[in-house]
């Protein structure tokens, strides 16, 4: 089982490309009424930016909910193909014949992964707006000219595209490592295979202590082991930021 970097990097560009779109087009605005109309700085500059913000995010919300359901369909089916051409590989080696169907198991896991991505894309801007109308109205309220406002506003806009873009990139490269973990899980189980050997990663600059010691211990595939960050059983790559994979234990 391995994690396909090119579905990883597929996936963060979809996410950051909208995402850069969605931050060009509030930032434009903002700016705009804060630097550009005369009445900005003689009517309550809260209540523009206030009105502006709420449509804005109205708008793009509606984007990013139109891009989650056919970006997690991909999403889930890229993976599987991964996964079935890595299963097929291997079996090619040991001269095995697998037999790929689809199973109940492979269904309910390929529902739950579309589920999941599309809550957490349409969680991008959502989020994104909470603290991008803090961002603004903290500015405001120090006070300035419209131009040292729009100046400290458009920095303040390049930090937060920055916060969004580098969050995106850990849920995409975090998604197709659970992805392939639940429909690695599932097919091998189909194809007769219920047993696997935990393999650490050997990255991260913090590695989970649990996940060093489980390194070369045998586990059921229906299970995992009992290395979780709260002792829960986990699969390799189940949890945030983990890398692990694991070696299948062949039955036959």
């Amino acid at each position: 089982m391995n994690y396909n970097a090119g579905n990883i990097r597929w996936y963060q560009r979809e996410l950051l490309k909208t995402i850069r779109e969605m931050n060009d087009d509030v930032k434009a605005e903002i700016v705009t009424i804060l630097l550009d109309n005369p009445l900005a700085m003689d009517a309550n500059p809260v209540d523009l930016v206030k009105r502006a913000i709420s449509s804005l995010a109205r708008k793009w919300i509606e984007n990013f909910i139109r891009k989650a359901i056919p970006v997690s369909d991909d999403v889930a089916d890229k993976t599987l193909e991964a996964v079935d051409r890595g299963i097929l590989a291997s079996a090619r080696k040991d001269s095995l014949v697998i037999n790929l169907q689809w199973t109940d198991a492979m269904l309910q896991k390929r529902d739950a992964i579309i589920a999941e991505n599309v809550s957490l894309i349409r969680s991008i801007p959502e989020k994104y707006f909470t603290e991008v109308e803090s961002m603004v109205f903290r500015s405001i309220a120090k006070g300035g000219d419209r131009k040292q406002l729009s100046d400290e506003i458009e920095r303040e806009f390049g930090k937060r595209h920055g916060i969004t873009r580098r969050r995106a990139e850990f849920t995409a490269r975090d998604q197709v490592r659970k992805a392939t973990s639940a429909l690695s899980n599932a097919r091998q189980q189909a194809v007769g295979i219920k047993k696997g050997i935990w393999l650490h990663s050997g990255g991260g600059n913090q590695p989970r202590h649990k996940h060093v010691l489980a390194n070369g211990k045998e586990f059921d595939l229906d299970k995992g082991l009992p290395v979780g960050d709260k002792g829960q059983y986990v699969l390799p790559g189940e949890e945030p930021n983990c890398g692990c994979v694991w070696k299948p234990v062949l039955p036959f």
